[in-house]
């Protein structure tokens, strides 16, 4: 049953969140959103106590409320919530870095909000005071992007990139990852590999250490342009060195892992390119750089080329260096993969070892997409997308499935999942479109709204224009399932020609009863951008004020909300 409550007034919910009533202020906040407005007003406001306990109560709201939530706490409170940053007291640092860190999970901000959070954590992240609060900015600047990269964020992210404070230069790293590298932009993919490399093997900042190779990880799950390759023999020697020198166990444990990740990169390009990758080696031994040789030979695990570059070490006076090869498993046809190198006499013999019958190489174990899905478990879902995209086709057939509690369990799966992937993994999802267009159509209400947030996922951040497209042309087809669809891809995205269009349609929609509640949704949403010369008050404040009159308490509450922006804008 839901909580029976009239509106408490400032001082009565403030007494609330100080007596540890939160799980009753959070239900209120939920349901209504002037409680939430007043929670924002005390963050601001009063004593550090009430502060930091509103901080508490709105963190829980953000985890269980939607995008509107958050839009709405974005556009009345995120000045004020980043100002506890600023505060100096260590209570309210640490309560204000998580609640930003729920607000931006998968919700990019808009250029000024992004320089404006930035340059407080620089502040922050440069000030020895705030050392306590290190673990809560790393994850705050891990979930950290903007909507609509611009010049003035690039160079804020290239200054940082550049920046002599190794902490600063990690931020920089991962935010350069979150906005740019995902798009595809080869610039960023190389300097993004290049300046983590030289953070590896500073002294002694295990947890920047731990941060970088978090960033290295992601990054090269995605497919790399082929001028990023040459920078991969540098880094992989010294992850390799990480991963034997570090004395922390999470850190030699992810650097074993990213040396493989590279490995398998290095091999899978250079084994088609056999010239190309002797040409690299010989260039590693011309300059030197002869353990980043012997580290890529290996990597390839290329017979001719390690007798190759044994010779050719022998020939520069190097007579160190005798690989030995361990088969791991696949096919005796194909190289072999090398795990390690001795370094006995020059003379020893090249060997090959097999392993015994039936021994092959760890792999590690992927749980079935099916059990994921129905256990809800979001965070598995999308590691097991990235390293493993194919397994989306599974996704495909649950969604046609005719067992409609696997249907249901999968949309939700899927609408918390595209909150969680970064811009550019969003395409793992695209061959779900055609399966999401069928849903849409479905006569169970749920399933269509789950669809239509999905596909504004997809639309809006996911650069999907076709997906638009044909959400405008079903205005006077399929209306129901455009407004649906608009609902939610105005939240996510401001686009001045689809506002246009969709405009024109709401003003009939609105006094269709069929189509007033969801039209009244899209009109909610679009407002929400505050009220742009596109919104014709005159045609919309006649209309809502009939809506203020309605019988359904839900309408009169949003045509009251618009109503309030009109007057305020």
């Amino acid at each position: 049953m839901p909580l029976e409550r009239t509106i408490p007034s400032k001082d009565e919910l403030r007494e609330m969140v100080l007596s540890w009533q939160i799980n009753e202020a959070v239900e209120l906040a939920l349901r209504d959103s002037d409680v939430l407005l007043m929670l924002l007003d005390m963050v601001g406001h009063g004593d550090e106590d009430t502060k930091v306990r509103a901080l508490l109560a709105l963190g829980e709201v953000l985890k269980k409320g939607d995008d509107r939530t958050k839009l709405l706490v974005m556009n009345n409170g995120f000045g004020t919530i980043v100002s506890a940053l600023e505060s100096g007291s260590p209570r309210l640092v640490t309560k204000a870095l998580r609640v930003l860190s729920v607000l931006v999970d998968g919700f990019p901000l808009r250029k000024d909000e992004f320089l404006y959070l930035v340059d407080v954590l620089v502040s922050l992240i440069s000030d020895p005071k705030m050392e306590f609060a290190s673990i809560e900015m790393a994850n705050l600047v891990t979930k950290l992007t903007t909507s609509h990269p611009s010049p003035a964020i690039r160079s804020k992210i290239s200054w940082l990139v550049s920046h002599e404070n190794p902490r600063l230069k990690g931020m920089g790293l991962r935010l350069l990852l979150n906005v740019f590298v995902f798009t595809g932009d080869s610039k960023s993919v190389l300097t993004l590999l290049e300046e983590a490399s030289d953070l590896l093997l500073g002294d002694g900042d295990d947890l920047l250490r731990d941060f970088v190779l978090d960033v290295l990880l992601e990054a090269l799950h995605a497919e790399l342009p082929g001028e990023s390759i040459k920078s991969l023999p540098r880094l992989l020697s010294r992850v390799k060195k990480l991963a034997v020198q570090s004395d922390d166990f999470l850190i030699r444990s992810k650097a074993k892992k990213l040396q493989g990740r590279i490995e398998e990169i290095l091999a899978s390009y250079y084994r088609s390119r056999p010239d190309e990758a002797k040409n690299v080696l010989h260039r590693l031994v011309l300059e030197g750089e002869y353990e980043m040789a012997m580290d890529l030979a290996i990597s390839l695990g290329d017979e001719f080329l390690l007798r190759w570059l044994s010779k050719t070490l022998k020939h520069e006076g190097i007579e160190d260096f005798t690989p030995r090869i361990q088969v791991v498993g696949g096919s005796s046809e194909g190289s072999p993969a090398v795990l390690e190198f001795s370094p006995p006499a020059p003379s020893s013999e090249f060997i090959e070892e097999e392993p015994p019958s039936g021994e092959v190489g760890e792999v590690s174990e992927l749980p079935p997409m099916e059990k994921l899905v129905d256990d809800g478990d979001i965070a598995a879902i999308a590691d097991v997308l990235r390293a493993r995209p194919e397994g989306v086709s599974e996704l495909e057939s649950f969604l046609r499935s005719r067992d409609a509690e696997r249907r249901s369990n999968t949309l939700w799966a899927l609408s918390k999942l595209v909150s969680r992937l970064n811009n550019g993994e969003l395409e793992i999802l695209n061959p779900l479109i055609p399966v999401l267009f069928e849903v849409i159509e479905s006569g169970n209400p749920w399933e269509r709204n789950k669809a239509a947030k999905i596909l504004a996922f997809l639309a809006s951040r996911g650069g999907r224009r076709d997906v638009l497209e044909s959400f405008l042309s079903f205005l006077e087809e399929r209306p129901l399932s455009a407004l649906e669809f608009f609902g939610y891809y105005f939240i996510y995205a401001w686009d001045e020609e689809a506002v246009s269009q969709v405009l024109k349609f709401l003003k009939d929609a609105l006094t269709n009863p069929q189509l007033q509640f969801p039209a009244l949704m899209v009109l909610d949403a679009i407002t929400m951008w505050g009220i742009r010369p596109e919104i014709d008050r005159s045609i919309f404040e006649p209309i809502l004020q009939g809506l203020l009159k309605s019988d359904d308490e839900e309408v009169r509450k949003i045509a009251a909300r618009i109503m309030e922006r009109f007057k305020t804008a």
